[in-house]
């Protein structure tokens, strides 16, 4: 009976490369892999900024609108007080058309909302992140003081019409509306154009304020010939 003997081990930096080979080779594959997911996660947090982006030059139309228009928005406040204390006195007073004024449009933050629920915005780095996180989280503020503003420029629509026909709860009420409005314009425009401002320093797109619109809510106040 032959009996076979084991062969003699490699010698130790045989074995010792062998090892090494198999290690080089893990890492490797682990850094590909890697390598892979940041190509992938890079792309990805480009597709999501430029979509962000858009979104916020949407947001950014109407902040660059209300920058512009809060001057003539004050003004026409002004003017219908000016008609709201001239009632009060039982003076005469104008007969008042449609006097809401353009005040903006919808404010968008749907597709910030979908990149978070997507964890996308973690692989964004950590100053661009808190940047957006702050320009959105203003989005929300001043949706807020746009809520208020429309109520206050609800009550202040009893004035179409004849204002003369108002008594004094109406006047009452009238003229806390007013500080209400003057109120939210003040504090909505320097949101705005803080909003500006940090769109600008995250590169996303600032365009001028529409001049037609501009134009429009900047009209004297709308007076009709109605006895």
């Amino acid at each position: 009976m032959h009996i076979h003997m084991p062969k003699a081990l490699h010698s130790l930096r045989e074995a010792m490369g062998e090892i090494a080979i198999v290690v080089v080779g893990i890492v490797i594959a682990i850094a590909l892999e890697q390598g892979v997911e940041q190509l992938h996660w890079a792309s990805e947090v480009g597709k999501a900024r430029a979509s962000l982006h858009s979104e916020m030059a949407h947001d950014n139309r109407s902040f660059a609108f209300r920058v512009a228009a809060e001057p003539c928005i004050g003004r026409r406040l002004d003017e219908l007080e000016q008609v709201i204390e001239a009632s009060a006195r039982h003076e005469p007073v104008p007969h008042l058309g449609r006097l809401i004024p353009d005040i903006g449009n919808a404010l968008n933050d749907n597709i910030w909302q979908d990149h978070r629920a997507a964890q996308t915005l973690t692989h964004f780095k950590d100053d661009e992140l808190d940047g957006l996180g702050a320009y959105y989280m203003q989005v929300g503020s001043i949706r807020g003081f746009i809520g208020e503003e429309v109520q206050a420029w609800g009550v202040l629509r009893v004035l179409q019409g004849d204002p003369a026909r108002l008594g004094p709860a109406d006047i009452a009420g009238l003229r806390v509306a007013i500080q209400h409005a003057r109120f939210d314009n003040f504090i909505i425009a320097g949101i705005a154009k803080d909003q500006l401002d940090a769109a600008r320093s995250l590169g996303a797109p600032v365009r001028p304020a529409d001049a037609a619109r501009v134009a429009e809510v900047c009209a004297p106040l709308p007076v009709t010939t109605t006895p």
